[in-house]
């Protein structure tokens, strides 16, 4: 079992603010994203209007929590939320490896 980071973005590929989005996961968090093209995908754009409340790409996930737009996701990082989403995932993954590790030596 391996940890794998949570980042998922909706994304256009030839936004802006999808690229630099990817750039910060990638480069400055050092972490890997999933990302969706809804460019022709009408219908997951309405849905994900309607879950987010936001008609813009990037839509950006870690995990379940919507974190924003590739401004919020600054502010989160700028603010310390994302280290602190971060640490709660690393920490989940980890009270499931020592349990896991319990189970196969007893």
């Amino acid at each position: 079992m391996s940890f794998q980071p949570r980042f998922k973005m909706y994304i256009k590929p030839t936004c802006p603010f999808c690229i630099e989005a990817r750039r910060i996961i990638v480069e400055e968090l050092q972490m890997g994203v999933m990302s969706e093209d809804v460019t022709d995908d009408k219908l997951l754009r309405e849905r994900l209007k309607q879950e987010t409340g936001v008609n813009t790409v990037p839509l950006i996930y870690f995990g379940d929590q919507f974190i924003g737009g590739c401004t919020d996701l600054r502010a989160a990082i700028d603010s310390g939320e994302m280290e602190k989403y971060i640490l709660r995932e690393e920490n989940t993954y980890l009270k499931n490896e020592i349990s896991f590790l319990r189970r196969s030596i007893g």
